[in-house]
């Protein structure tokens, strides 16, 4: 049986795992390909805006910046639980450039 197996029969389920073995299966996790990384890491030189900052610069509609979230055209970032947005990101759309994936 396999994690998986084991998962989908529901239930309690106690596992010890070495640590190595955590951090190579984790590892492998992460390199997998399609697996969506939460929270990528930003270049340390990355301004994150707020959304009244966003709504002011780019002088839209706060239904504008959502429906935007929502269809993939802008999408923000979460930090500290916060939605912050990229200001290369909202510089691109200012300037007329268009950007359809984060």
């Amino acid at each position: 049986m396999n994690v998986k197996d084991f998962v989908t029969m529901g239930g309690n389920l106690s596992v010890s795992v070495k640590l190595d073995e955590l951090r190579q299966w984790h590892d492998e996790l992460v390199a997998s390909p399609g697996v969506k990384k939460p929270n990528e890491k930003l270049s340390a030189q990355e301004e994150l805006l707020t959304r009244k900052e966003v709504l002011r610069i780019l002088g839209v509609d706060a239904s504008t910046l959502w429906r935007w979230a929502k269809s993939g055209y802008l999408v923000p970032s979460n930090f500290g639980g916060q939605r912050r947005y990229k200001a290369s990101d909202i510089r691109n759309l200012a300037e007329g450039k268009q950007r359809f994936n984060n």
